[in-house]
């Protein structure tokens, strides 16, 4: 692939431009979005608790302020210790511990705020790109090449949201990307150097980073499994110079892993309890998830699924076309590596859902070994298509119209969700009305709030509090006894019917709705101290 210097200096230029903004944008208001239910479980097992844990603990009826709760429940605490920690990792199996230590260790280093801990991710998710840098380098032998696959992901939406994650995915996006050009540079070694030692420092590289990727996300199997299929699809397993290393390399890896392996044998029934809602299908139509995760990529402007938006079709199209692209004008051992790293984790997700149903392969986050191929192919058609010489002036100014529109689509995507404090990642369902109806809560002065909710909804409405507000938690049947205390307003947040008759009855208070689909509650107790009942009277 001939290249001039003017358009090499113009695709780096402006890949380093987007690398700039893609930066930045992953730092942008960092404390700003809801600290949503998966990630308050970040903290929660990285503090040492689980979710259970909090029944017995909080849910007894007792005043507990806003601040004490996410204090003791979402920060390490001298109460709980590593091994603490380290007990409620294995009662999710399904979630391998790295990412979690390294999120202790950091909150016990920094102060405790939603911005610090998701500014580990962040800060991880900026390795991601020397790492796609240097597997294009040994994908393709271009600089020009790795230049624009890091463009392309430092202003992706996609890559942007998880960089902000308190959660693996960043972490765990390196790994492919460093995991992978690992393999190809210890196959290369072999190839061309033959010194032993050289040769075993390299796939001890690849070897630690299969380790590695093992505890940081259990779907780096499928990412491994690919790098199998590469190796045997090119009739390696033919060379003993390779497949003895490979095998070494992945025996070594097991044996290092195997400590968490017996861990997941033996919690596996609480493995398949655990992520049970995976297999339940979705209501609407699978494919129309799987467009929309496609479009998610480049265009996010918190758009819901539909067969008539037409960014759908294009960046289908420009799927389409860069895989034929890159098959056409690399090698095999180029081109099939890319296809084995999108197809198998693909067909791993959607094959079990098409067949017995399910929702994994409609989780955007699980297939960024796919995204991650996908977007190394749309930068080599880039590249190829604005310095082909054979393309006369106006073809390539189509292409770098195509770019940069990729670009600006990013750009804008990422600065309209920086301003909303809930997008699509954060769960409509459990995160939608968090940030409104803390704001109302927070505008009293002096407000109570009662709720039987569990703690995955209560953690992040917490987060959202003022330090001064307080809370009366109680399980649900269970009816709270008022305190003394003289609260400017009592509400109830997204309560139980048993609970708002409850309150109802026993108080003889009117209970109004506050915000609609019942997500907050205001409680108006009688005048008259003679209406107040008796302890006994109580659930709790």
């Amino acid at each position: 692939m001939e290249q001039s210097k003017s358009t090499t200096r113009w695709l780096q230029q402006f890949a380093a431009i987007l690398l700039i903004l893609g930066i930045a944008f992953r730092f942008v208001n960092l404390g700003y979005k809801v600290y949503w239910y998966d990630e308050v479980h970040t903290s929660l097992r990285s503090s040492g608790y689980l979710h259970d844990d909090l029944i017995p603990q909080v849910y007894t009826g007792q005043i507990i302020s806003a601040r004490d709760l996410v204090e003791i429940y979402q920060y390490p605490t001298a109460e709980k210790s590593l091994k603490d920690a380290f007990t409620t990792f294995t009662k999710h199996p399904e979630h391998s511990p790295f990412y979690y230590l390294l999120a202790r260790f950091w909150m016990q280093i920094f102060n405790h705020s939603v911005a610090t801990i998701r500014c580990l991710s962040a800060l991880i998710s900026l390795l991601c790109f020397p790492a796609i840098y240097w597997l294009c380098l040994e994908l393709f032998q271009s600089e020009t090449v790795g230049w624009v696959a890091m463009g392309i992901i430092a202003i992706s939406p996609f890559h942007i949201l998880y960089a902000q994650e308190a959660r693996a995915y960043s972490l765990w996006t390196f790994i492919i990307l460093f995991s992978s050009a690992a393999f190809l540079k210890a196959l290369r070694v072999t190839q061309t150097d033959k010194a032993v030692k050289s040769q075993v420092f390299a796939w001890g590289i690849y070897a630690f980073s299969i380790t590695l990727g093992l505890y940081s996300h259990l779907f780096s199997v499928l990412v491994y499994l690919a790098h199998g299929i590469y190796l045997f699809g090119l009739k390696q397993w033919r060379k003993l110079d390779y497949i003895i290393p490979a095998l070494a390399a992945v025996l070594l890896s097991v044996v290092l892993f195997s400590p968490w392996l017996v861990i997941v044998f033996n919690n596996f029934p609480d493995l398949v309890d655990n992520t049970s809602s995976h297999r339940v299908s979705r209501d609407e139509n699978i494919l129309l998830f799987w467009g929309l995760n496609l479009t998610r990529i480049i265009f996010d402007f918190n758009q819901g699924f539909s067969l008539l938006n037409p960014i759908l079709y294009l960046i289908i199209f420009l799927a389409g076309y860069s895989v034929y692209i890159l098959i056409k004008n690399t090698p095999v051992k180029t081109w099939f590596f890319v296809m084995a790293l999108m197809g198998v984790t693909g067909t791993a997700l959607m094959l079990p859902d098409l067949l017995f149903g399910g929702q994994q392969s409609t989780i955007t986050r699980y297939g960024i070994p796919a995204y991650l191929g996908l977007q190394i192919s749309w930068a080599y058609l880039l590249t190829h298509k604005i310095s082909d010489n054979l393309l006369n002036l106006k073809q390539k100014k189509r292409w770098k119209s195509i770019f940069v529109a990729i670009a600006v689509s990013g750009i804008l995507s990422s600065l309209v969700s920086s301003l909303h404090p809930v997008w699509w990642h954060k769960s409509y369902t459990r995160s939608r009305y968090v940030p409104a109806v803390a704001e109302i809560v927070n505008l009293s002065p002096t407000p109570l709030v009662i709720s039987d909710a569990e703690p995955g909804r209560i953690l992040p409405f917490s987060h959202r509090l003022k330090s001064d507000v307080y809370l009366q938690l109680v399980v649900q049947s269970n009816i709270p006894l008022l305190p003394d205390e003289n609260f400017s307003d009592i509400f109830l947040y997204r309560p139980s019917d048993v609970l708002i008759k409850g309150i109802e009855e026993i108080y003889q208070a009117k209970v109004e709705e506050m915000y609609k689909k019942g997500w907050l509650w205001r409680v108006e107790l009688p005048a008259s101290p003679d209406s107040t009942p008796e302890a006994g009277e109580k659930g709790v």
